[in-house]
């Protein structure tokens, strides 16, 4: 059950389209996440990729995400509606709402976050490859 409960949480960590659109990340994701340009991901960077997620999935600006406001965000960044088969936005909340409230708090979302860096920084360097991106994606997508 805690592997799927981390799987569910990725789903939502995982930053831009690709966590809402439970795709592999693409070059230009990986690429909008590594600011400074080295080839890799700092637990920073991931951490502020994330901030810049649950913004955008907190369409009022309140500090909370509810299952409507993902689901908006999910049209707003794929330009599509949630292919049959994929979780359902209530369904990634519930995987990581600690409180169960039924709704995702920015903190909420950023434990999710480092939970999801921690599972796919594999050699423990405190950086992502996008090697290591693609394949914790892809653990992920496999649950």
């Amino acid at each position: 059950m805690k592997q799927r409960t981390l799987a569910l949480a990725a789903a939502i960590a995982l930053l831009a389209g690709a966590a809402i659109a439970q795709t592999q990340p693409s070059q230009s994701e990986f690429a909008a996440m590594d600011t400074n340009g080295d080839g890799k991901v700092s637990r920073d960077e991931h951490a502020a990729a994330a901030r810049k997620m649950f913004a955008t999935m907190d369409a009022n600006g309140d500090g909370k995400v509810t299952a409507a406001e993902m689901d908006a965000a999910h049209k707003k960044i794929t330009g599509k509606d949630p292919a049959p088969g994929d979780l359902s936005s209530a369904e990634k909340i519930k995987a990581i709402d600690q409180d169960h409230d039924g709704v995702l708090t920015a903190a909420e979302h950023a434990h999710g976050a480092r939970t999801m860096f921690e599972k796919m920084d594999t050699n423990r360097d405190e950086f992502l490859t996008a090697a290591e991106l693609n394949a914790g994606h892809a653990a992920m997508l496999k649950k």
